[in-house]
């Protein structure tokens, strides 16, 4: 590797989520101010899809494409500012006393550091639930829930035995959190009001269902928006078990700890997650759950110059002993405020501290049934599914407002339109 000049400052950020691409913008912009700023973003993957949409991709309502965005394009052509690298190329391991970051295409030196490597499926040790559940962590296992579930469908047709053909119209969604609320309702949408029509026959036997362990959906939000959840979900037709911790998982069904046993050809497990192998490795301090504790300035306090942001990042909320949830809201403005502390730092001045007041949660669960907290107030209805389509148009417009997409941003909205009457894709994607 060659020696770089003194006034070189090299940031490297591993990761293009919410947090790591935000922060390379943001980083971006600054390095017209910055002399000597050289900034590298590092990813697997060679295009960015917001996490808040590709639960759309499984009820057919949103096409892939329109919401895959290349990497090369987004650091390339938003807003004035100096080049941010891309390298695609998989994190293998980070030494922190040499500075030095492993590849799969070599090894990256860096000034400062930023961790944005998000998480992975925590399936708690279970070999079986993890050979044979689902997952849905990005865009491409999006994708394989809506192949999964038409292939069902078309094997359901072709079987002869009552029982099996159950099993595969049988849907089981594994965690009652935000994901897996979006998703159940995703899905519920998909069989019941598109797929319908493709498959009359075979609706009678269609199951869908959610299991969660705790006695509540939503933990760690208020009590009404968990009622609210059990109410409209039941409603709509989908079995919530609460109270139904998962001991087996095989490829026919699964098995509860009160000895319950669900024939199903489809668990698709979003029951909690955990820090990725690359974090997990790591000599930091870290809280409970595997997430590194960082201070107010999102900086590791025993590494100086190194940050951590998103699901990596364990961040005491402001006069509170709650740290900050790892959500894409959150990431998202985490990555600005990391890439002000890093230009602060450079020049030589005081860092600022991370503040940011959580603005609520917006739950998708049917076409007009949508459940909101916002501040102290939880609501639902038309008015929450006015609001989470405003939130999101926002946040596509804005945090992706790339004029060169303006095509592919306008194809989603296209999407949403014949989606909210169930004009829904029933074929197979790519």
């Amino acid at each position: 590797m060659m020696a770089m000049g003194e006034n070189k400052k090299r940031v490297l950020i591993l990761g293009a989520g919410a947090a790591g691409i935000s922060a390379a913008l943001e980083l971006k912009k600054a390095s017209a101010r910055v002399p000597g700023l050289e900034v590298t973003l590092v990813d697997q993957r060679d295009h960015h899809s917001p996490l808040p949409f590709i639960w759309q991709v499984v009820s057919g309502s949103v096409e892939p494409r329109h919401i895959s965005f290349p990497l090369h394009a987004l650091l390339a052509k938003r807003g004035a500012g100096g080049p941010v690298k891309f390298r695609h190329s998989r994190v293998q391991g980070i030494d922190v006393e040499r500075k030095v970051v492993s590849t799969d295409d070599g090894e990256l030196e860096w000034d400062y550091l930023v961790i944005a490597l998000g998480s992975t499926t925590n399936f708690f040790g279970m070999a079986d639930v993890e050979k044979d559940s689902l997952t849905l962590k990005s865009l491409k296992d999006a994708v394989s829930i809506h192949n999964h579930i038409l292939d069902n469908y078309e094997a359901a047709l072709r079987e002869g035995d009552e029982q099996r053909r159950r099993e595969l119209l049988t849907f089981v969604v594994v965690g009652g959190g935000p994901t897996g609320i979006e998703l159940v309702a995703a899905i519920q949408d998909f069989v019941r009001k598109a797929l319908i029509r493709k498959y009359p026959s075979l609706t009678p036997q269609v199951r869908v269902l959610l299991v969660e362990a705790q006695d509540a959906l939503l933990s760690g939000m208020k009590a009404k928006m968990s009622e609210l959840a059990v109410s409209r979900l039941r409603s709509r037709g989908i079995e919530v078990l609460l109270k139904t911790r998962i001991t087996r998982v095989w490829s026919g069904g699964i098995q509860t700890a009160d000895g319950q046993t669900i024939p199903t050809g489809t668990v698709i497990w979003v029951a909690g997650v955990k820090p990725v192998t690359v974090v997990e490795a790591l000599p930091f301090n870290k809280a409970k759950g595997g997430r590194i504790v960082v201070n107010q300035y999102l900086e590791v306090p025993e590494s100086p110059g190194v940050y951590v942001l998103g699901d990596c990042a364990y961040s005491l909320q402001e006069q509170s002993s709650a740290p900050y949830p790892p959500t894409q809201q959150v990431a998202q403005r985490q990555g600005p405020a990391c890439a002000t502390n890093i230009i602060r730092a450079i020049q030589g001045k005081d860092q600022r501290p991370f503040r940011y007041r959580f603005k609520g949660q917006v739950i998708y669960m049917g076409r007009n049934t949508v459940l909101a907290q916002l501040g102290e107030r939880v609501f639902d209805g038309f008015a929450a599914a006015l609001v989470r389509r405003v939130y999101y148009l926002w946040v596509f417009i804005s945090y992706l407002g790339l004029p060169t997409e303006f095509r592919r941003k306008l194809g989603t909205v296209r999407d949403w339109i014949p989606a909210y009457f169930y004009h829904r894709n029933t074929g197979r994607l790519e």
